[in-house]
C-alpha cells in the first residue's frame, strides 16, 4: 500500500491516549479498548480508543466479541467500527496494533514516532508475537483471544500506564 506519509504530532494534553489497532475494528481492538478502560478505571489521565486499518465505519462489534466481553461484565453493544486515519493518530500518544503486519503498515503509511508504536504482545514476556483474528470463529476462539488480550494488557499497564498514572 503506497501513499503519502502523514506527519503526526504528539498530543500535549494532560490525558495520554492509547489507540488499539486491528483489521476491522470489530473484534480485537474493541475488546482491548473496553478491557483497558476497565482495568485502568482507578488510574487518572488515560484514554483508550480503537480503530481498524480496513474497517467498515459504523459496523457493530462482532457477536462473538460481544458475547465473550459480556462474560467479563463489560459491554460492546454500542461499539461502532472506526476507520484508522491520521486524525486518530494525532490524538494518540501510543499506538498498539494487534499484529506485526499492522505495525509495519502503520509505520510505512504514517509519520508517527516508531518508539510509540508497539504490538500488544510485545509487552508480554511470553506467547505468540501476534493476536490472531477470531473473526468468524467459534466462541472458544474469541474467548482465547480475549484472555490473550487481557493478559497482555496487564503487561502494557505495568510497562506504560502504571508508572505515570
Amino acid at each position: 500500500m503506497e501513499g503519502p506519509a502523514v506527519d503526526i504530532v504528539m498530543t500535549n494534553s494532560n490525558v495520554s491516549t492509547v489507540l488499539f489497532i486491528c483489521t476491522g475494528n470489530t473484534c480485537r481492538s474493541p475488546m482491548a479498548e473496553v478491557m483497558a478502560r476497565y482495568l485502568t478505571r482507578s488510574i487518572n489521565n488515560w484514554s483508550f480508543r480503537s480503530a481498524g486499518l480496513f474497517a467498515s465505519p459504523g459496523a457493530p462489534a462482532s457477536s462473538g466479541a460481544q458475547e465473550v466481553i459480556k462474560e467479563k461484565g463489560l459491554d460492546l453493544s454500542s461499539h461502532r467500527a472506526r476507520l484508522m486515519d491520521g486524525a486518530l493518530l494525532e490524538e494518540s500518544d501510543w499506538v498498539i496494533p494487534m499484529t506485526r503486519g499492522h505495525e509495519q503498515l502503520l509505520l510505512e503509511t504514517y509519520s508517527f514516532p516508531p518508539e510509540r508504536v508497539r504490538t500488544l504482545m510485545s509487552f508480554s514476556p511470553s506467547g505468540p508475537a501476534d493476536v490472531s483474528d477470531p473473526f468468524g470463529g467459534h466462541t472458544e476462539t474469541y474467548r482465547g483471544v480475549r484472555d490473550q488480550i487481557e493478559s497482555a494488557l496487564s503487561d502494557l499497564i505495568l510497562a506504560v500506564i502504571q508508572p505515570s498514572g
